[in-house]
């Protein structure tokens, strides 16, 4: 509820403390960031899974139950498989999170580690705005971003129309 950049100097701290004293490089590293996205995006993703979750029917669960699975193998087995829209949706929304995100990364990251977003600025000087590169990068950038839409266009579909009067 609080923004990001609230949390940016003293998790800069921990990291630089953490490298300094253990020698485990979280500061300008790869790891770092992702450690830094699923903090933030994790909390929100297993609240929104919670409300998921509840929506599969718990007749499901206890079925499996009495067929002999114990409670992780019902989850595994029963309770997952009837819940891609929703796992998918969510991880939709992490992906989205962190793709565009450019707070963390700037200070998060050195040359060799930086992102997508924070390489896009670099187009941008002083003094001009290279207008042509830009737009020819963002549209590379997006490629992915596209691709993922259109391969999962389906999970997200029947997630929408899940509780939907048929």
């Amino acid at each position: 509820m609080l923004p990001g950049i609230l949390f940016l100097l003293p998790l800069f701290l921990i990291y630089v403390s953490i490298g300094n004293t253990t020698g485990i490089a979280l500061f300008g590293s790869r790891g770092g960031l992702i450690l830094t996205y699923l903090t933030f995006s994790l909390p929100f993703s297993i609240w929104m899974l919670i409300g998921y979750f509840d929506s599969v029917p718990r007749d499901l669960d206890e079925a499996a139950l009495v067929d002999g699975c114990g409670p992780l193998g019902a989850l595994l087995r029963v309770v997952v498989p009837a819940a891609p829209p929703g796992i998918v949706a969510v991880a939709v929304y992490a992906f989205m999170t962190a793709w565009g995100e450019v707070l963390f990364a700037s200070v998060m990251t050195n040359d060799t580690t930086r992102t997508l977003a924070i390489g896009l600025q670099g187009y941008a000087s002083q003094n001009d705005v290279y207008w042509n590169q830009i737009m020819a990068a963002s549209l590379v950038v997006s490629v992915p971003v596209v691709a993922g839409f259109l391969l999962l266009q389906r999970y997200l579909v029947a997630g929408l129309t899940a509780g939907a009067v048929k």
